[in-house]
């Protein structure tokens, strides 16, 4: 039995995808995902790979998140004030 970390390396090295799709795909609440992908980001780093982050974004002014160092989604956008963000899509990037 892999653990839920393990479980989450194993789908970010196959292909990328958003906390949710992860805490769908897992069976797991979104907010542990959030939890282990800081761990997982830990551990790749220590085995020379990394865990690539695809910023968030406003659906309503386009506005990216590019300086951001928080895996988690933000909660609204510093430019227009709305709350429509796209969710940050994770992947491992090959050794």
């Amino acid at each position: 039995m892999r653990t839920p970390r393990q479980q989450i390396m194993d789908r970010l090295r196959q292909e990328s995808m958003t906390a949710l799709e992860l805490s769908q795909a897992l069976r797991l609440p979104e907010k542990d995902v959030y939890r282990h992908l800081a761990h997982v980001q830990k551990t790749i780093a220590g085995r020379r790979g990394k865990l690539t982050v695809t910023p968030s974004s406003c659906r309503a002014c386009g506005y990216t998140f590019t300086d951001r160092r928080r895996l988690t989604r933000p909660g609204r956008c510093p430019r227009c004030r709305e709350s429509r963000i796209d969710h940050p899509v994770f992947r491992i990037a090959p050794y």
